[in-house]
C-alpha cells in the first residue's frame, strides 16, 4: 500500500498509525517533501519503505544519482516537457536498488510500454484496467 503524506500536519497521526497497526512493512510512504520524508525516515527507521524526496529523485533523474535513503521512485512519466520516467531513468534507479514507480497511468497501452521498460509499480485510478493488463501478461496473481 502506498501513502502519500500531503502536510506536514499529518506526520505525527501517521506515525502513530502505522505504529499502531504495525504496519511499517506493509506500506511505502511518500511526500512532495524532502524535510517530510526525512522527518517520517528519522522518527520510524529503516524499517519504514519512502519514497524518494523531490530532491533525491531530481539528482537521480538528471544523471548525477547517489544511494539515496528512500526505496522508490515514485514518479509521473513527464512533468511538462521534460521526460522522467526513461528508460536511462529506470537503469540508473535500479543500478542503485531502488524501484520505479510511475504515477498516474490510466491507459492500458501506456502500462504495458512502461511494464516493458521494466518499471515496478503503476499507480492508477483504474485498478480494473490494471489488472487487465497484468491478466493478459500472465501475471496477476
Amino acid at each position: 500500500m502506498n501513502i502519500d503524506c500531503k502536510t506536514d500536519a499529518a506526520v505525527d497521526a501517521l506515525v502513530a498509525g502505522l505504529r499502531r497497526c504495525n504496519a511499517l512493512d506493509r506500506v511505502c510512504v511518500g511526500a512532495f517533501s524532502d524535510s517530510r520524508i526525512a522527518r517520517l525516515r528519522s522518527t520510524l527507521g529503516e524499517a519504514l519503505c519512502t519514497a524518494l524526496g523531490p530532491r533525491e529523485t531530481a539528482l537521480l533523474r538528471y544523471g548525477r544519482p547517489r544511494r539515496a535513503a528512500g526505496n522508490a521512485a515514485q514518479v509521473p512519466v513527464r512533468q511538462g516537457p521534460l521526460h522522467v520516467t526513461t528508460p536511462a531513468f529506470v537503469e540508473r534507479a535500479h543500478a542503485l536498488g531502488i524501484a520505479v514507480h510511475v504515477w498516474t497511468i490510466d491507459e492500458p497501452v501506456e502500462i504495458q510500454r512502461l511494464l516493458d521498460l521494466g518499471v515496478d509499480g503503476v499507480m492508477t485510478d483504474k485498478p480494473y484496467v490494471l489488472r487487465e493488463v497484468f491478466e493478459a501478461r500472465g501475471v496477476w496473481h
